[in-house]
């Protein structure tokens, strides 16, 4: 996992000292999973499959963090109002 450590700026000129868990992070792109000479009966079975295993996975996080009190903990950050930026991987 990475770790990220930094002081954050917000709009209002106020100042804090964060430490997050990175699960995204800043892209130009669009992404995802090119279906495009999938036949229609295997892409609704796809469909079918993955909306469940991402389901499945989605309820897994939300227990994990509701047992360490972090459901509420979720933020997204400027890069650019950030500074003292150290990266660390534990």
């Amino acid at each position: 996992m990475k770790l990220i450590q930094f002081t954050y700026t917000k709009s209002d000129g106020s100042k804090s000292e964060r430490a997050i868990i990175e699960t995204l992070q800043p892209n130009k792109y669009v992404e995802g999973i090119d279906i495009s000479q999938m036949p229609e009966d295997e892409f609704a079975k796809f469909c079918q499959e993955f909306t469940s295993m991402k389901a499945a996975q989605h309820n897994e996080t939300m227990a994990l963090l509701e047992q360490f009190d972090l459901k509420h903990n979720y933020r997204r950050f400027i890069p650019e109002q950030m500074e003292s930026v150290e990266t660390d991987y534990v």
